[in-house]
């Protein structure tokens, strides 16, 4: 007997089958590279790296053979920061692509997908040389370009190349349009991570600038100590700390750091011309040279030799009086006004300690004002790690959208076509469901921290027995199942805090409690005693325990010392017992012994 032909029932849902399972195999593969970019945007990266794993993820979406990211510019170019394929093979150097030129640079005036099945012959798009010379050498015969959009702007393009003529249907379109907003917004958050980070840097270097310029006493060990981190911070080949000698006509380096080297202590000299328009700087306004116009000399040979073209001069002014000043110089035409203005801090600070230096009966006023600088640069560093925690917070709203299309999804395919899918199937989709919603309680819990940390506390009485009754109350089903007796001991029966976070704290010391006690039941003891101006509250259980060497590690977040199977959660709960308590200007801890059961203790201000 012959198998039934495709022209036969049987045969028709064979073919029918397939097709089912193949779409649902795309489907899977779609949502799973949808989600390594939704995990992108809750990492710390490079935007570099970040924009390279979207690239290389996208040749596998649309089975093409090239892939680029490229940023919108200020001047309205487009720059690449990561290409896939054979576009990453043939790359040449930085490529700018104009706007209006191309897919790429239509994508970005029209704000709308681009495609093409032949770009050799398609007359809607026009081509620079340089363009259709780069698209000869990767290959690119069709082409697909979505934009990038971030806040309601085009930041960048999306596109995608294949080596011969094909049609882009519209579901692939949707896709790759899809992909991308899911891209730019990894991508903004990578770079308002990397703005973060460089601020960050900036204030930590300023910091120790600071530092280094109160803690030395001779203005070569300032200028030393000052020099390297403020060429590093500037971005600059070269910078020296000059002082002023009138009576010569002379300007005399006080120390000077190139690339390689840093020159110490008197010794090179240089007629006052070279610096500048004194007058002006007198004024306290900072000096452009062009090494190029000045007039021939050994001094300007050795500047253009090194690569100086031009240097800008700032002045050091101490009262009214010009000592001397700051330059830094390299090839560029200009300067930026950040470079200046981190500059003109510096050379201010550098003045004030050299002339402490040279008038020691001032040390103690001038210390002082260094020191409420510190004390600013710290409060703006403090400021920073704010933005960085707020950023994370963000960061968690933005996972649950594509986290919900995924479960949601995941649902309709349980829910619509079970009866489709094989035994292994049903079980990878109800993997994806549980994963999802393990995702989903990761980021609740780090929402509920995130809260916390930023909820401003507003203290007053609470009262502990009331409150342990609502908590008890809570966990009385799971009591009884487990067979679990509560013994309760409130020597104090009042302490002072901000009754959401003890709420919260409580909760997860008892949640926790019963968690670990043994299956057969046993005593869960709840206590609280005075101990000098705290009020001590402490939880005990009699279950698996653990070894104290690991007692620090379990009270931070996301720490877990057992399997997600034998004892579910997400390691978030101990995490928010330190911080409630750190809050109140208390502290969290532990005893233990292995098998044999554990005592957490909270401690917090006591009341009346």
């Amino acid at each position: 007997m012959e198998p039934p032909s495709p022209a036969t029932p049987a045969g028709a849902h064979d073919v029918e089958r397939a097709a089912l399972e193949g779409e649902l195999a795309r489907q899977r593969h779609e949502s799973a590279e949808l989600a390594r970019v939704a995990r992108l945007i809750s990492e710390t990266l490079e935007l570099t790296t970040v924009g390279q794993r979207i690239a290389d993820s996208v040749l596998g979406l649309l089975e093409v053979h090239s892939s680029a990211i490229r940023l919108l510019h200020p001047d309205g170019t487009l720059g690449a920061i990561a290409l896939g394929g054979r576009a990453k093979e043939y790359a040449r150097g930085q490529e700018i692509v104009p706007s209006g030129i191309g897919l790429v640079g239509r994508a970005v005036v029209e704000g709308r997908p681009m495609w093409t099945s032949d770009i050799r012959t398609d007359e809607r798009f026009a081509l620079s040389p340089e363009v259709r010379e780069r698209n000869a050498a990767v290959g690119i015969v069709a082409g697909l370009a979505v934009p990038l959009r971030a806040a309601g702007k085009v930041i960048g393009v999306l596109s995608v190349g294949s080596p011969t003529p094909r049609t882009f249907q519209e579901r692939e379109v949707a896709l790759l349009q899809t992909f991308a907003d899911h891209a730019a917004v990894a991508l903004t958050n990578a770079q308002t991570q990397e703005a973060l980070a460089k601020h960050a840097e900036r204030l930590r270097i300023l910091h120790e600038i600071d530092l280094a310029i109160i803690t030395e006493k001779a203005p070569v060990a300032i200028a030393e100590a000052v020099l390297w981190r403020l060429r590093d911070l500037l971005g600059v080949p070269r910078a020296i700390v000059n002082l002023f000698d009138y009576a010569a006509g002379e300007v005399e380096w006080l120390a000077a750091v190139g690339r390689h080297r840093i020159h110490l202590g008197p010794g090179v000299r240089y007629s006052l011309r070279f610096a500048g328009d004194l007058d002006a700087l007198r004024r306290g306004e900072p000096q452009m040279i062009d090494v190029q116009a000045l007039p021939p000399s050994p001094e300007a040979s050795a500047l253009l030799a090194s690569g100086v073209r031009v240097y800008m001069v700032v002045p050091m002014i101490v009262g009214s009086e010009l000592i001397g000043s700051v330059s830094f110089g390299g090839d560029h035409v200009q300067f930026r006004a950040e470079q200046v203005g981190i500059a003109r801090e510096v050379a201010t600070q550098l003045a004030i300690a050299i002339t402490q230096a040279r008038l020691h009966e001032q040390v103690t006023r001038q210390a002082d004002e260094l020191e409420e600088r510190v004390r600013d640069r710290t409060r703006e560093l403090e400021a920073a790690n704010r933005e960085l925690e707020a950023f994370t917070h963000t960061v968690s709203h933005d996972l649950k959208a594509p986290l919900r299309g995924m479960e949601g999804f995941a649902r309709v395919l349980e829910e619509d076509y079970a009866d489709r899918l094989d035994e292994p199937g049903r079980q990878f989709l109800s993997r994806i469901r549980a994963a999802a919603s393990r995702m989903g309680e990761l980021i609740d819990d780090l929402l509920r921290y995130s809260r916390l940390q930023h909820r401003a506390i507003e203290p007053g009485r609470v009262a502990l027995p009331p409150l342990l009754d609502r908590l008890l109350e809570d966990l009385a089903g799971e009591l009884q199942a487990r067979h679990l007796t509560v013994i309760r001991d409130l020597a104090v029966s009042e302490v002072i805090g901000e009754r959401e976070g003890l709420q919260e704290a409580l909760a997860n010391l008892l949640s926790n409690a019963v968690k670990f006690s043994p299956k057969q039941g046993g005593t869960i003891s709840v206590r609280s005693f005075r101990e000098g101006d705290r009020a001590v509250i402490s939880i005990a259980d009699q279950g698996v325990g653990f070894d104290m060497r690991y007692h620090d590690r379990i009270f931070g977040i996301f720490e877990r010392l057992h399997r997600q199977e034998d004892y579910p959660g997400t390691g978030v709960g101990l995490a928010i017992v330190r911080k409630v308590a750190e809050r109140h200007r208390g502290r969290a801890w532990a005893t233990s012994v292995p098998g044999e059961g554990s005592v957490f203790f909270f401690a917090v201000p006591i009341g009346g």
